[in-house]
């Protein structure tokens, strides 16, 4: 099996070149800052973070204007939003405002205490932690990305790596790398097949020997269950392997668990029990690892439908320590006072938030079966998910010219794809993003008005045909 570090996969040098190249960079920018009236005015330490590869957010930079236009806006089968629940949450939403004098006045940095209450009784109830969620387990901050920007920062040191499961969500190249000091090595769990979730330990074991003779020095492992971009969940089987090799190794285990209620392969078959597998529900935890290494993420983003209200938590039981850490940093993640009541309201009608999930998950399993039907009539082949918001499609055939085979794709095929579809009025992403080794893969969000679903797909079909045609 193989493992590299994000930036190798995107720029022309090896890691250990371009980590040469990083210190050198640190090293002569005052010179050069003093020498030269054209010098960049922006520190080295700015310089440095920016030089960090990220495709995700180098895709989303060219197609935001697109995106969020206000008066035609391309069709969005890109971006993780779960439009499926607006009718309810246009009615709820306002029922939750309503300005009060204390809306004004600072909060608790990392949430009131009425908000970290409701969520560690979301997260109980919902989850199956066999510990019950304390208020004081549960830290407020403005998303999951900050969260796990944050828990970085307390658990790495600057030239530690973190082994992320892969592939994997996108941003998190900026979310553990920028400005930390930390670089990302993406664990592959099968040397063939990325889109495999069976954990092998003596894999896992090779994917160590070869980080540290890289010189790594694994810090943290990180995974997202229900994963994304896949959509599918692990195992207790898989996940209690990886705790026991996060304990071998002594590594902290970072679950992002930002869609644990958007899951539907229990809707679509009622004989299957619900997939997902919290690692806080795990009753053996303490057999497995040292809980104070144990950490979630979670956020209200995609299994409540509400990206733009910026909400994530950290969810931590054991380690006291890392507790202090965090009410210190988070007042760089301060959330608003109108949001932290908004919330506190939205979630104290628990009759309401079960009934809110029990939905979701059946228009999602709704979704999804349309969603297939449509790709097949377009002859669109995917990869089946069981939760989520999105799947992954495979246009390898439908893109791969007559004198080459699949295996000779590149990340250039897809960006054509991409600047096709965006100049036809639709935006998709792109499986490079989420480091899929191999090319022609496209990660599609199906949670959308049907309507703009169906014209997204023709776009998506079209620019496979004129790809096809070069």
């Amino acid at each position: 099996m193989r493992i590299r570090s994000s930036s190798t996969h995107y720029i022309g040098f090896g890691y250990a070149t371009w980590k040469a190249f990083f210190f050198s960079l640190l090293l002569t920018f005052p010179t050069m800052a003093n020498e030269s009236t054209t010098a960049s005015k922006i520190s080295s330490r700015a310089v440095a973070s920016m030089a960090v590869p990220n495709p995700m957010r180098d895709t989303l930079n060219g197609a935001w204007d697109c995106i969020f236009d206000p008066i035609n806006p391309c069709v969005n089968l890109g971006i993780a939003q779960n439009d499926l629940m607006l009718p309810e949450l246009r009615e709820k939403i306002p029922a939750c405002l309503g300005f009060q004098d204390s809306d004004l006045a600072y909060g608790t940095p990392y949430g009131s205490k009425k908000l970290r209450s409701l969520v560690g009784s979301l997260v109980t109830r919902h989850f199956g932690a066999v510990v019950p969620i304390d208020k004081e387990h549960v830290f407020a901050t403005t998303g999951a990305g900050a969260a796990v920007y944050f828990l970085t920062m307390a658990v790495t040191d600057p030239g530690d790596s973190m082994f992320v499961i892969a592939p994997y969500y996108g941003n998190f190249d900026t979310d553990v790398c920028l400005n930390t000091g930390v670089d990302i090595v993406p664990l592959y769990l099968n040397a063939a097949d990325d889109f495999s979730l069976d954990v092998d330990p003596a894999t896992l074991d090779e994917a160590m020997a070869q980080a540290t003779a890289q010189g790594k020095k694994i810090k943290a492992l990180m995974l997202t269950n229900p994963h994304n971009p896949l959509g599918r969940c692990l195992t207790r089987e898989n996940i209690e392997k990886l705790l026991q090799f996060a304990r071998k190794y002594h590594l902290h285990f970072i679950s992002d668990e930002i869609y644990a209620l958007s899951t539907f392969n229990d809707i679509l078959d009622p004989s299957k029990p619900n997939s997902f597998v919290s690692v806080l529900s795990l009753e053996n935890l303490k057999d497995l690892i040292d809980p104070s290494f144990v950490h979630v993420i979670y956020g209200m983003s995609k299994d409540f439908c509400i990206n733009g209200l910026r909400i994530g938590f950290i969810i931590d039981q054991a380690n006291a320590e890392l507790h202090e850490v965090l009410k210190a940093t988070m007042i760089f993640s301060y959330i608003p006072s109108t949001n932290d009541r908004l919330l506190c309201n939205f979630l104290s009608d628990e009759t309401w938030i079960d009934s809110f999930v029990t939905l979701n998950r059946q228009r999602l399993a709704k979704a999804y079966t349309k969603t297939c039907n449509i790709l097949t009539q377009y002859n669109i082949p995917y990869l089946p998910i069981e939760a989520g918001i999105f799947l992954i499609l495979d246009v390898r055939e439908r893109i791969a010219r007559q004198s080459e085979s699949k295996s000779q794709l590149s990340a250039e095929d897809e960006k054509q794809i991409w600047r096709a579809m965006l100049e036809l009025g639709a935006y998709i992403s792109p499986g490079h993003i989420f480091h899929i080794r191999q090319a022609g893969f496209f990660r599609m969000t199906f949670t959308i008005d049907e309507e703009k679903l169906i014209k997204g797909i023709s776009i998506l079909a079209t620019a496979l045909d004129l790809q096809q045609r070069v």
